[in-house]
């Protein structure tokens, strides 16, 4: 059997083109794995953050009311119930406001 010199040229040509192109998949398997592992360690932070911030906030709500209802006798009016929500959101915003404030002030 004869050598075919220019059909193995061609046959290690493909070769070479299938690595390439395979080399190029794995470069870009990679850069996603590496990626999803970077935005996943994100979400995972994030998420773990605010269920912490979900186990106090329910603390707090336990200790607000309970302060509320030492203060504010609420013998089931609803009318009482109400404006006790309103003063404490009234609260509530401008603790936020002020605690973003000084957030900002200790980030610059």
């Amino acid at each position: 059997m004869a050598i075919d010199p220019e059909k193995e040229l061609k046959e290690t040509l493909a070769k070479e083109k299938r690595i390439k192109v395979l080399q190029e998949k794995i470069d870009k398997t990679r850069v996603l794995r590496k990626e999803l592992e970077t935005e996943f360690q994100s979400r995972s932070t994030i998420f773990l953050t605010t269920a912490f911030g979900v186990v106090a906030a329910l603390f707090w709500q336990t200790a607000i009311t309970d302060t509320i209802k030492a203060f504010i006798p609420i013998s089931g009016a609803w009318f009482y119930e109400l404006f006790v929500a309103i003063i404490v959101t009234i609260i509530a915003i401008l603790a936020i406001f002020f605690i973003s404030k000084i957030g900002k002030k200790n980030t610059n």
